[in-house]
């Protein structure tokens, strides 16, 4: 993004995703994006508006990193892995910048936020698993429950340099679709 816009949400996902949405002020977005503060409300009415097009921007384009995750493998099983791997080696801020900023959103800005999440992040998963069980290779199960379940089973290694034992993001990403699918009994 060349455009004065594309910098200053460049610059507050940065900041944000770094700092948390409390530990960066819109003066630090429009310094690290080489604009002045009012530059950044010439674009964005208020700071809440300036989140809601991070989160929205950010959860879009890695949608489309997760849809074509989601297509790699022949198996339910392999696509679910995959999604999950990207899910753990990706460095997307957006659910974590929802989570967080939500409360200083509008209820339109947070309707549009979630609708985002929920067309970019949560869909390919969730189809991923209603695949699995229409074709017989999943249980048939409450499928964004389960989505969710895996959102909070990976969000621990989403973004982290080092995976725990030493993994990287296959790893993990096998282990737990093997826990979620084949079950932890004997």
């Amino acid at each position: 993004m060349s455009t004065t816009r594309g910098r200053v949400l460049q610059a507050a996902n940065r900041l944000w995703s770094e700092r948390g949405v409390r530990g960066a002020s819109l003066d630090d977005i429009a310094r690290e994006a080489a604009v002045t503060k009012p530059t950044v409300y010439y674009y964005f009415p208020d700071r809440s508006a300036l989140l809601t097009a991070v989160i929205c921007g950010v959860l879009e384009e890695h949608g489309t990193g997760l849809r074509t995750a989601s297509r790699r493998g022949a198996r339910a099983r392999d696509r679910l892995a995959s999604v999950l791997a990207y899910l753990v080696t990706t460095r997307c801020s957006g659910p974590r910048l929802l989570r967080d900023g939500a409360a200083g959103l509008t209820v339109d800005q947070t309707s549009q936020a979630r609708s985002a999440f929920f067309r970019h992040f949560f869909s390919p998963v969730q189809q991923v698993l209603d695949e699995g069980v229409r074709t017989g290779e999943l249980r048939q199960m409450d499928t964004a429950f389960a989505t969710q379940v895996l959102f909070n089973l990976v969000d621990p290694w989403t973004g982290r340099e080092a995976a725990p034992g030493g993994r990287d993001a296959q790893q993990v990403a096998a282990e737990v679709v093997g826990v979620v699918v084949d079950g932890i009994g004997v």
